[in-house]
């Protein structure tokens, strides 16, 4: 959704609630969410497209009781705590095989992740190690409708090859007087040809303003985009989502701090993107 709103203070921005955002921001999105993924390289969509059943629904309690016990990512400044999988894709049947991790001598799973600096000014080039996302979680229906729900808004749903799919699980954790940030912590592009991102639970939180520019901005903070070239929005309520088109977007996430009187304010989301598993032999979508 475009701004356009020189009524809001930009220092303030950060910091809106999502009804705020609500009142300032009326939703504005297509109803055919591929199509404008297609046309603008980013798209917002929620359960109801997604066709999300009962039952389904219902592991959205489990993905929560989980993200709860989530170790610290020692790559941030705190308040970050993340798991980590990764999988080969196989369109053309449906499957995915994820990959088992390596056991560490204090007996945990992790997985490792390298992005480039181009895309990670703030840990480049680092092998990061997560810790591997459980088994059990990996196997729950919703999070394989997710999955190839997501891929379905992009042109690698009709890919020949095989395809890489990552799956992170992401939870901020701020109390008071310590935020919880995002890293990078600026408009960033990820490398991987298609990101989505999916809510699974708000709460006491503020800020976690999600904001889209031109990817000529990469490098930038949001607030120095021309307001009419900027986009912004809240997931709000579980499932509120949003996919990316990484070359032709970039984008950033603000700090996440607590509500008034708040003990702690949590903003939890699923991020999964896909790349070809052999990009040198593989075309790039556009």
């Amino acid at each position: 959704m475009q701004l356009g709103v020189p009524f809001l203070k930009r220092e303030s921005m950060s910091k809106m609630t999502g009804q705020e955002w609500a009142a300032a921001a009326p939703e504005t999105e297509p109803g055919d969410v591929r199509a404008a993924l297609q046309q603008r390289g980013w798209a917002r969509f929620d359960a109801t497209d997604m066709q999300v059943a009962v039952d389904e629904a219902a592991d959205l309690q489990r993905l929560t009781e989980y993200a709860r016990s989530l170790p610290v990512d020692r790559f941030g400044t705190g308040g970050r705590h993340r798991s980590y999988a990764e999988g080969i894709l196989t369109p053309r049947r449906k499957t995915i095989a994820w990959k088992a991790g390596a056991r560490t001598p204090d007996g945990r799973v992790e997985i490792a992740y390298v992005q480039h600096s181009e895309f990670q000014p703030e840990h480049g080039g680092v092998v990061r190690n997560f810790a591997r996302t459980r088994e059990d979680i990996l196997a729950l229906p919703l999070v394989h409708r997710l999955i190839w729900y997501d891929l379905s808004l992009t042109p690698m749903f009709d890919a020949e090859g095989d395809l890489l799919c990552g799956f992170h699980m992401i939870r901020m954790q701020a109390t008071p007087g310590a935020v919880a940030r995002i890293t990078p912590d600026c408009l960033h592009q990820d490398g991987q040809p298609f990101t989505a991102v999916h809510l699974v639970e708000r709460s006491h939180a503020e800020g976690g303003v999600n904001f889209i520019a031109p990817p000529r901005y990469t490098g930038r903070q949001f607030d120095e985009v021309p307001s009419h070239l900027l986009s912004a929005f809240v997931l709000g309520s579980p499932l509120q989502s949003y996919i990316i088109d990484d070359a032709a977007i970039c984008h950033q996430v603000t700090a996440v701090s607590c509500s008034p009187g708040a003990s702690h304010g949590t903003r939890t989301v699923i991020l999964i993107d896909f790349s070809p598993l052999n990009p040198a032999s593989s075309a790039q979508p556009t």
